[in-house]
């Protein structure tokens, strides 16, 4: 047994072995599977909650994850869910909108504690880069979730809260948002409450126009300087990002024990572009031997919609049955269009038009029953069903010119898949002594089938998993204590991971999945500390993660400049590591948010060259807040990534900053200024090295960008501040 194995087994014991008690009640996990849920686990746990007021973002804390209000943060007035993602502890969000969480990528997004077929599959980073940041109250961060949530997700649980409905008679909000150059925002939330009826609803939409320059260069090694090969492809690339959505929902509370709440929504969005990428291939002494430009264009669409039905019946304080229904639909189409100019070299000028469609169904069911056991003793038991069928139509034709193109058989396929996931979960919470613990056990039976019509090859399988968690707290102090936890997860391979059909990307690069491909397992554990002395808060979490069987990319080359990119499951990985937060408030209206992470990462790939490596990285980010005044209050904010490790390479460390700046010009009306990489430095650099070839690839986003908004509650009822004006009342917490 290696000694990382070793030191996990032995802290698992540690947990199991500890002494039992009693300070620890506000660390009991929660299970926010509807709004209604949320906000009842709020109002149980009211008194209880450690919330760290008037610094961005405010934080709540529970056995099992970390909550933070992300009201406070200007960029979200004009930014996307990616945009606020980036400044929340322990998130990573690279600048395509992929989300890391430790550096594990393998992370599960809820909306309001719910799956969301948006949030799944290839299409996840666009629509974080959609999704509205002004929909969000806050951000959940779930390490070591209990068994009463879904495994999937070795890193974890990232779950996005919206906005709740307040207890105004009827209230509404209006959002504006300009950048220039073809970059706008608009959104519009309202609620009303008439008696035991609740509707609520929000719209909107927002467009950003980007321009991306690319390069890439990739070096061939030879036995002599003749003999190498130097390849440089180059691109500029102007796009438009257009999305739309809305969403309504209503409860009735059908006498003073019964609710039953609905919800529907949709959503849209859209990424058009065009540009021009020229390739040369030259010998390592100098000698062109290939040259083309590539000029053409590129759409994607996306449109889904979710339905949501549930029933809860209260039978106590603490005891009730939840019943939820749930149906998405996710619909996405791709298409480009290019037509290469060969400059040099063998081969001809040729048209291209490829492009392709998803389409995704889920169904799920999930019932819940908690009820009290005795003092500060609840037992929740549960059953749920997710059902997803999911179908990949790709086709491509090729042809001299636009007006000759030919169907080509290696670009035309088509993909099935349809899973389903029973699950059983209970989890239970009693005192130790001076211990608050949580044991959980969820049972899971998965049954899939491939279904690869194009080549003739199916697959079926089934599996049975069991996930133990454990969640544990202990009152050191008034003011401090110890939280920790461990959790067994499960990263299952996407369903285009599966597919055997080799995808065309570009010229120079191929990708193919893996039906013999198992789910990654990893054991995760944690130990924290937390203080909070008045409006200071300070935490540093350890962590530790041992998985097995990881779905990483392996790239091969196939010679004449082409590159395939396959997926396989990593041997064994290690990651440790420890997270720390500090949040406080200064003198002169000064308050400050700075977190960071440490970790060593540890992978190893079998019979894959090079693919065996060790690394250590860290990022951090910060935000500085200043409130001169009750009508003025000043943000500045900026996260640092660094060197990331993967399988075959690395990703260098980037980082951005960002200004703002809100005026309250009256009580309903605000101002709101904001600056987003005013450094000029989003920028991404990808290094992959393989004894057959190595690459350096630099991609540059978007320039920096200002924004001008406004921000407009009306309706009846209680007005809801802005809670970046709450920073010396010491309102605005979580929740």
């Amino acid at each position: 047994m290696s000694s990382r194995k070793l030191l996990a087994s032995t802290a698992l014991v540690l947990m199991l072995a500890l002494p039992a008690g009693a300070a620890f009640a506000q660390d009991r996990p929660q299970n926010p599977r509807s709004e209604e849920e949320a906000e009842r686990a709020e109002q149980d746990t009211e008194v209880e909650e450690v919330v760290v007021q008037g610094v961005r973002p405010d934080i709540l804390t529970q056995a099992d994850r970390m909550s933070y209000n992300v009201g406070n943060d200007l960029q979200a007035q004009s930014g996307s869910v990616a945009d606020v993602l980036r400044n929340v502890p322990g998130v990573e969000v690279d600048l395509q909108g992929n989300v890391s969480l430790r550096g594990d990528g393998n992370v599960t997004i809820l909306i309001d504690g719910r799956p969301s077929a948006m949030f799944s599959g290839g299409s996840r980073a666009d629509a974080l880069q959609a999704m509205s940041g002004g929909t969000l109250e806050r951000v959940e961060v779930i390490t070591n979730p209990s068994a009463a949530f879904s495994p999937e997700g070795s890193g974890g649980v990232i779950n996005l809260v919206t906005k709740k409905t307040t207890q105004a008679t009827q209230s509404g909000t209006l959002r504006l948002g300009y950048g220039g150059d073809d970059r706008y925002n608009v959104s519009v939330s309202g609620s009303r409450r008439d008696g035991a009826l609740t509707l609520a609803g929000d719209v909107g939409y927002r467009v950003q126009a980007n321009e991306q320059e690319s390069s890439r260069t990739r070096f061939r090694p030879g036995p002599t300087p003749a003999d190498e090969r130097v390849e440089v492809n180059e691109g500029l690339n102007e796009g438009r990002f257009e999305a739309m959505n809305a969403r309504v929902s209503a409860d009735y509370d059908l006498n003073d024990r019964d609710r039953v709440s609905g919800e529907l929504g949709w959503r849209d969005f859209s990424v058009n572009g065009e540009g021009v990428d020229t390739f040369t291939r030259r010998s390592g002494t100098g000698v062109l031997l290939d040259a083309y430009s590539r000029d053409g264009t590129a759409e994607f669409g996306n449109e889904g919609v979710n339905a949501r039905t549930s029933f809860r019946r209260k039978y106590g304080e603490q005891h009730e049955l939840v019943v939820d229904l749930e149906y998405g639909s996710n619909d996405n189409e791709r298409l480009t269009e290019a037509f290469t100019d060969v400059t040099a070299g063998g081969g001809s000028d040729s048209a291209e038009r490829i492009g392709g469609s998803t389409t995704s169904d889920e169904w799920g069911a999930k019932v819940d029953y908690t009820r009290p056991m005795g003092e500060r003793r609840i037992l929740k038991v549960g059953y749920e069903l997710d059902v997803e069928e999911n179908e990949f139509d790709n086709f491509g034709f090729r042809g001299p010119t636009f007006a000759s193109l030919a169907p080509v058989a290696g670009l035309n396929s088509l993909f099935r898949y349809d899973e389903t996931i029973h699950a059983a979960y209970g989890t239970y919470d009693r005192p130790f002594g001076d211990w608050d613990v949580q044991v959980g056990l969820r049972l899971e039976q998965v049954e899939f089938e491939l279904d690869q019509v194009t080549q003739n090859v199916q697959v079926e399988r089934d599996y049975f998993r069991a996930y133990p968690t454990l969640n544990f707290g202990y009152q050191l102090t008034e003011s401090q204590r110890l939280r920790g936890g461990y959790s067994r997860r499960i990263a299952r391979p996407s369903p285009q991971d599966l597919n055997p059909f080799t995808v065309y990307i570009d010229p120079q690069n191929l990708r193919r999945g893996n039906p013999d491909l198992e789910p990654e397992i990893t054991d995760s554990f944690e130990l924290g500390w937390q203080m909070r002395a008045g409006r200071t808060f300070y935490s540093a979490t350890a962590f530790y993660r041992d998985s097995s069987g990881g779905v990483t990319d392996v790239v091969q080359d196939l010679g004449n400049g082409v590159v395939l990119t396959t997926r396989e499951n990593l041997g064994e990985a290690q990651r440790m590591g420890v997270e720390f937060i500090a949040n406080g408030q200064l003198p002169h209206g000064l308050s400050y948010n700075v977190s960071g992470t440490v970790f060593r990462n540890d992978i190893f790939v079998p019979g894959v060259a090079g693919a065996d490596r060790s690394g250590t990285s860290s990022s951090v980010r910060a935000s500085i807040n200043w409130q001169p005044t009750p009508d003025d209050f000043f943000q500045v904010n900026g996260f640092y990534n660094g060197e990331q490790l993967q399988a075959q390479g690395y990703r260098e460390a980037f980082g951005i900053l960002n200004l703002g700046y809100r005026r309250k010009l009256t009580d309903d009306l605000s101002l709101t200024l904001t600056g987003v990489n005013v450094l000029d430095s989003a920028e991404q650099k990808i290094v992959v090295d393989t004894p057959a070839f190595s690459d350096r690839v630099t991609v540059r986003f978007q320039e920096p960008a200002f924004f001008v908004g406004l921000t407009w509650n009306f309706g009846g009822g209680p007005r809801r501040q802005e809670p970046a004006f709450d920073f010396n009342t010491g309102s605005g917490g979580p929740g």
